[in-house]
């Protein structure tokens, strides 16, 4: 690091304001062809479309969307009551579900009209795959991969709230000890019939053998750069009561804690003898994305692999094994992979491809506004949670982010209010605040707005937060003493917005030079699992249905991947008595099943990890905004976060 004096230079939050809000695009191409009204039953099937030729060199002009008035700060009260929370019991059995059924599950929109057969959805993402491995919830491979696997727990991706469902199971229930959870499983599940996998092994039944295999698999893998699951790790095996051919399975519990139903839905099911010729004949070839290896997967799931062109396409089409009668609706899915927003904005506007997503990589502001105002009657917007928030991760290896003082300065400089501000999409922001654990009330557990908006730091106005920070920096680095740093990030618009908008803060508000070092996703693994950087402008990791999926790698007592490693040795150096803090009160709340004294737990440990900790800095939680063109039926985001949905494709359905 090198110490410098403080000096006052010119803002670029106007720079980055207009390369954060995209570009408006021309109008082009022919107008859209109005779709029929639907029929009462379900359509023939449609024959399958082909991907999109032409070259998309869209005609793009700067546009700037008005921003929203700044809201008048004002001092908040320093105190506000935490709202309660409602205890709910899980479900214990699962609604039938199939193509018949669709229009009575709930969260079936009647303007949707009747469910159809047929047709090839073809999808926008940003990134190409850089591993294929087993999964049933991702950040940006949920029309690749995600569709392929089946858990044996799911959540609803209709219901207007977090509702976790049976999958592969009809049915679960603890024991008394709350030491082991029985699962009655479907029994007219196969697996996929994959021509690349042995006719011995391809198409079989799904039983209580697979469960077994996928569990110590998923707890135990053998691939040297693949964690275990952190919040797996007092699963001790599963057992099989009427045999390995049977479908009751049994998992045992070496303690009682509350995660254990939910953890589930993150685990794909596979087949006994597919992870045997895996592990013998290809071992960790999913680990990297490549034509062969995405041809090697073999799930029980919706979809199955057709072929995947690097930087291009991953085509899947229809399981026709598939237990869930009728469904999927979808003839097959062809995932392009755009790695340019405009360009794929384009196709969106101009109707080659029928879906834009990608998790944060979604519609940026600008384009948002472009849609609403210029295609209405071609794109649909629809506004979710994500799974994760945005900031900055500082490296508690590195001088002088072992200094609490440090960064307590950088979190109390930090103007939450511009970053909210700066994520509107027209009239809606893009940003949620939020503590280290997630937004109240979307994750039960986390910090309600009103008792946030109290915390120095993020607290209004700000001059009492950055007076304050830079004292600290004049007690560490002598009066109008500064550093400089380095921030790391990938090298698409919306993570390269992280390091900008830090950059711009450090030097308004402390005289802090901040540099932006943009890298390829391969790179920036690379530079973590190194633990060479001094701060990473990146997505927060986030909940995936329970607090602990978060706040497990703060304590010691887990298996780390090499960037927890990273993190908690950082910690462990520079807070050992805070570490062992906060690793106690992590496994206190992680037994206790009362719900609303859970919240109360976590919601301590939010504080702490915040105001004291700080290896983090939360801007906000992010809001991401998919497109889809009108003829898409079936497809929604709500209140649950969207990376605990993905199984939605299986129910989507193209208009005709």
């Amino acid at each position: 690091m090198k110490l410098r004096l403080s000096s006052t230079g010119k803002s670029v939050l106007a720079i980055l304001i207009v390369a954060m809000l995209g570009v408006g695009l021309a109008c082009a191409g022919e107008e859209a062809t109005p779709t029929s009204a639907p029929t009462a039953t379900l359509a023939p099937a449609a024959t399958a479309t082909t991907a999109p030729t032409a070259t998309l060199v869209p005609t793009a002009t700067a546009t700037l969307v008005p921003g929203a008035p700044t809201p008048t700060a004002t001092l908040v009260p320093t105190a506000t009551a935490i709202p309660t929370v409602t205890a709910t019991a899980a479900p214990t059995a699962t609604p039938r579900q199939s193509a018949a059924t669709l229009t009575q599950l709930p969260g079936y929109k009647p303007a949707w009209g009747q469910p159809q057969r047929g047709g090839i959805m073809k999808t926008g993402i940003p990134n190409p795959l850089s591993n294929v491995r087993p999964v049933t919830y991702s950040s940006g491979n949920e029309t690749q991969i995600t569709p392929l696997y089946n858990a044996l727990v799911k959540y609803d991706p209709w219901a207007a709230t977090s509702s976790l469902i049976g999958d592969l199971a009809k049915s679960w229930e603890f024991s008394g000890d709350g030491l082991s959870l029985t699962f009655k499983l479907e029994e007219r599940v196969k697996f996929q019939d994959n021509p690349v996998v042995p006719a011995d092994i391809r198409g079989g039944d799904f039983t209580c053998e697979d469960v077994q295999a996928s569990v110590e698999y998923t707890v135990r893998p053998p691939e040297p750069k693949r964690a275990p699951k952190a919040t797996l790790q007092h699963v001790t095996g599963v057992s099989c009561p009427d045999g390995a051919q049977g479908y009751t399975a049994v998992v045992n519990l070496s303690q009682m804690l509350a995660r254990t139903l939910g953890v589930f839905f993150t685990m794909p099911m596979l087949d006994k003898g597919w992870i045997d010729w895996y592990v013998a004949n290809h071992f960790d070839e999913m680990g990297t994305g490549s034509p062969a290896s995405f041809k090697l997967a073999m799930g029980t799931g919706a979809f199955v692999p057709l072929e995947f062109q690097v930087d291009v396409v991953a085509k899947s089409r229809r399981n026709p094994s598939y237990f869930r009668e009728g469904l999927p609706l979808l003839d097959g899915i062809d995932a392009f992979i755009l790695k340019d927003f405009t360009t794929r904005f384009t196709a969106l506007a101009t109707g080659q491809i029928n879906w834009l997503g990608g998790a944060s990589s979604a519609l940026l502001p600008g384009q948002v506004t472009q849609a609403e105002r210029d295609f209405p009657d071609r794109i649909v917007v629809h506004m979710g949670l994500h799974n994760w928030g945005s900031g900055l991760w500082l490296n508690l290896n590195r001088v002088p982010f072992n200094d609490r003082r440090v960064r307590q300065a950088i979190e109390l400089a930090l103007d939450r209010n511009d970053w909210q501000l700066f994520q509107m999409y027209g009239s809606r922001s893009g940003a949620m605040l939020t503590g280290y654990n997630g937004p109240y009330p979307a994750f039960w557990w986390g910090t309600p707005e009103e008792v946030l908006k109290t915390w120095p730091g993020y607290r209004q106005p700000k001059d009492q937060d950055i007076a304050e920070a830079n004292r600290l920096l004049d007690e560490v680095f002598g009066k109008g003493k500064r550093f400089s740093t380095t921030c790391l990030t990938r090298n698409t618009q919306n993570f390269m917005n992280y390091c900008l908008f830090f950059k711009d803060q450090m030097k308004k508000n402390l005289g802090i030079e901040v540099s932006m070092q943009p890298v390829e996703v391969a790179v920036m693994s690379t530079y973590t699992d190194a633990c060479n950087f001094d701060i990473q402008g990146m997505n927060l990791r986030g909940g995936e249905g329970d607090p602990d999926d978060r706040l497990v790698q703060y304590s010691r007592a887990y298996p780390q991947s090499s960037a927890e490693k990273c993190k908690l040795e950082g910690i462990t150096a520079a807070e050992p008595a805070l570490q062992a803090e906060i690793q106690a009160m992590i496994e206190a709340q992680s037994g206790e099943f009362d719900q609303v004294k859970r919240a109360e737990m976590v919601r301590a440990i939010d504080k702490k990890l915040t105001l004291e900790l700080i290896d983090s800095s939360p801007f906000g939680w992010i809001m991401i905004f998919n497109g889809t063109t009108p003829d898409l039926k079936g497809y929604t985001l709500t209140a649950t976060p969207v990376m605990m949905t993905q199984t939605i494709f299986e129910r989507v359905w193209l208009a005709k």
